[in-house]
C-alpha cells in the first residue's frame, strides 16, 4: 500500500457518512434510504480496514495537509466505530421500519432520522483522526448537536425532556472542556510560537516537555471534567439514565458503545500530552479514582432500577468506570485491558440494547417486572439479551471476562497510581470485587427473571427472522471469538496502541 492509498482511504472515512447524510435528506424511500445507509457504512468500514494495513506496516501517518492524523490508538477507536455502525445499520433495517408501519414516526421524517445519524457518525468519526485538539473538542460538540435530536426523537414529553437535559448538562461539560483547550492552546503557543500549529497534536507531542507543567495540569483537569461528562463518569453521569431510556435503540446503542469511546479517546489523546511534562501519577489518579467511584457508585444503583433501560444504562456507567481503572493504574496489562475493555464493551452493550429494542416494542413497556417469558416471546432476543448480560456480567467464554481480568490483575499489582495506593495494596482490588459480585448478582437476576417465567397472555409470541439479527449474530460472535482467539491483526493494533500510553 502507498501514502496514496492512505489519502484515498481518509477520504473515504470523511465523505462516506457526509455524502449519506446529504443523499438522506433528498431520497423519501425507505429502502433507498436504507441502501444509502448501508453502503456509506459498508464503505466506511473498508476504508477502516485499509487505515488500520497501513497504520500496522507503516506506523501511524498524517495526510492532507497533516489535517488528519491516525495512529494505532485511532485505529482501534475506529475499528470500533465501524463495527458497531454497521451492526446498527442492519438492525436498523427491521426497526425504523417497525416504527414507521406502526405510526410511531412519520414516514417524512425517516429521512430525517438518517440524516442524523450518518451526521453523529461523521462526527465521531472526525473526532477521532483531527489532528487538532481545537478540531477534536468541535467535533464532540457535533455529536452533542446531533444526538439531543436523535433522544428526543420520538417526540414524546419525556423524550425532549431527557434531549433538553442532555443538551444543558454535555453543553455544560463541553464548555469545560473548551477552558482546557484554550489552557493547551496558551500553552503550546509560548514554546512553538505559531498560532496555526499550536493545538496540532503532531506539533504538541514533539515539544509536550517544554510545554509549562503548571498550566498543563489545570489544563488537563478541564479536559477531564468535560470530555467525562460525555463518559457519564459520576458525579457527571445524571443525563445518562434519561438519554438512554428515550432514545431509538439503535441509538442508544451508539451512545454507549461508540460515543462513550470516543470521549475516553479525547481524554487519552490529551493524556498523552500532558504525561510528557507532568508526572503520570497526577493524570493516571484522577483517571483511576472517578473511574472506581464510578464502578462502585453504578454497581448499587443498578440494584435500584426496575427499567430495563436505565439498568442497562447504569451497567454502561459500571463499565466505563472500570476502563478508567485500567487507564489510570496504566502499566502493559492496565492500559491493555483498559482498550481491551472499551471494545468489549461497545459490543455488548451495543447487542443489549438491539436486545431491549425488540422487547420494548413487543412487550410496550421498559418496566423489568412487566417482562416475563421472553424465551417463548422472542426466543432470537431473548438470548441475545443472555449472552449481552452474561457478557456484561464479566463471565466466561465473553471477552469482557478476560479485559476485566487483565484490569482487576494490574490494579492488584501496581496499586492505585500516585499517594492514593502502593503496589500490593488489597483495598482497592477487595472494593472493585464486592462491588463487581453486587453488580453480578443484581444484574444477572434481574436479566433471567425477563427471559424465563410465563410470558403474559396479551403478548404475542414469535420472532420471525429479520436483518436485524444479522446484527445479534455479529456483535454475539465477536463476544465469544474475541475471548479465545483474538486476531493477530488486531492483537498487534491493541499493543502498539497500549505501548503509545505507556509513558516512559
Amino acid at each position: 500500500m502507498t501514502w496514496d492509498t492512505a489519502t484515498l482511504a481518509v477520504s473515504i472515512l470523511l465523505l462516506a457518512p457526509l455524502v449519506a447524510g446529504g443523499l438522506s435528506l433528498l431520497i423519501s424511500s425507505s429502502r433507498r434510504l436504507h441502501l444509502v445507509n448501508l453502503t456509506s457504512i459498508g464503505a466506511l468500514v473498508l476504508a477502516e480496514v485499509a487505515i488500520a494495513r497501513i497504520v500496522l506496516a507503516q506506523g501511524s501517518l498524517t495526510v492532507l495537509g497533516e489535517i488528519v492524523y491516525i495512529d494505532a490508538l485511532s485505529s482501534v477507536i475506529l475499528f470500533i466505530i465501524g463495527t458497531v455502525g454497521l451492526a446498527c445499520s442492519l438492525y436498523m433495517r427491521s426497526y425504523m421500519d417497525d416504527q414507521v408501519a406502526r405510526g410511531v414516526i412519520a414516514p417524512n421524517r425517516l429521512n430525517l432520522f438518517f440524516f442524523l445519524f450518518h451526521m453523529f457518525l461523521l462526527a465521531m468519526v472526525l473526532a477521532t483522526v483531527a489532528n487538532s485538539l481545537g478540531v477534536q473538542w468541535v467535533a464532540i460538540e457535533a455529536t452533542t448537536l446531533a444526538t439531543t435530536f436523535l433522544i428526543a426523537f420520538w417526540r414524546r414529553r419525556e423524550s425532549l425532556e431527557a434531549g433538553w437535559k442532555y443538551l444543558i448538562l454535555c453543553s455544560v461539560g463541553i464548555s469545560l472542556a473548551l477552558f482546557g483547550v484554550v489552557l493547551m492552546y496558551y500553552s503550546s503557543l509560548r514554546v512553538l510560537g505559531d498560532v496555526s500549529s499550536a493545538l496540532n497534536i503532531t506539533q504538541l507531542q514533539q515539544v509536550a516537555a517544554q510545554l509549562d507543567p503548571h498550566i498543563l495540569k489545570l489544563a488537563f483537569v478541564f479536559l477531564f471534567v468535560g470530555y467525562g461528562t460525555k463518559v457519564g463518569l459520576v458525579p457527571m453521569h445524571s443525563w445518562l439514565p434519561d438519554a438512554y431510556t428515550e432514545a431509538p435503540a439503535p441509538v442508544a446503542a451508539m451512545l454507549a458503545g461508540v460515543l462513550e469511546t470516543v470521549a475516553v479517546y479525547a481524554i487519552l489523546r490529551s493524556r498523552g500530552i500532558v504525561d510528557q511534562a507532568v508526572s503520570p501519577a497526577f493524570t493516571g489518579s484522577l483517571l483511576a479514582l472517578f473511574g472506581l467511584v464510578s464502578f462502585a457508585i453504578a454497581a448499587f444503583f443498578m440494584l435500584l432500577q426496575h427499567n430495563y433501560k436505565r439498568m442497562l444504562a447504569y451497567s454502561s456507567i459500571e463499565h466505563m468506570g472500570l476502563a478508567m481503572v485500567g487507564f489510570g493504574v496504566g502499566g502493559p496489562i492496565g492500559i491493555f485491558g483498559g482498550l481491551f475493555h472499551l471494545v468489549n464493551h461497545a459490543f455488548a452493550k451495543s447487542l443489549a440494547f438491539f436486545a431491549a429494542g425488540n422487547i420494548h416494542r413487543r412487550y410496550k413497556s421498559v418496566e423489568i417486572g412487566d417482562v416475563q417469558g421472553l424465551i417463548t416471546v422472542l426466543p432470537g432476543s431473548a438470548l441475545a439479551l443472555l449472552v449481552a448480560g452474561l457478557a456484561l456480567a464479566a463471565l466466561p467464554p465473553f471477552a469482557l471476562f478476560a479485559s476485566e481480568m487483565q484490569i482487576v490483575t494490574a490494579l492488584g499489582t501496581a496499586g492505585l497510581p500516585g499517594e492514593w495506593g502502593q503496589p500490593g495494596t488489597k483495598g482497592p482490588v477487595v472494593i472493585l470485587l464486592l462491588c463487581g459480585l453486587v453488580a453480578f448478582a443484581g444484574f444477572l437476576y434481574r436479566i433471567t427473571g425477563m427471559v424465563w417465567g410465563a410470558a403474559p397472555r396479551e403478548v404475542a409470541q414469535g420472532e420471525p427472522w429479520s436483518a436485524g439479527h444479522m446484527a445479534l449474530i455479529l456483535l454475539a460472535a465477536l463476544l465469544v471469538g474475541f475471548c479465545w482467539v483474538l486476531p493477530l491483526p488486531f492483537q498487534r493494533l491493541l499493543e502498539t496502541a497500549s505501548a503509545m500510553l505507556i509513558t516512559r
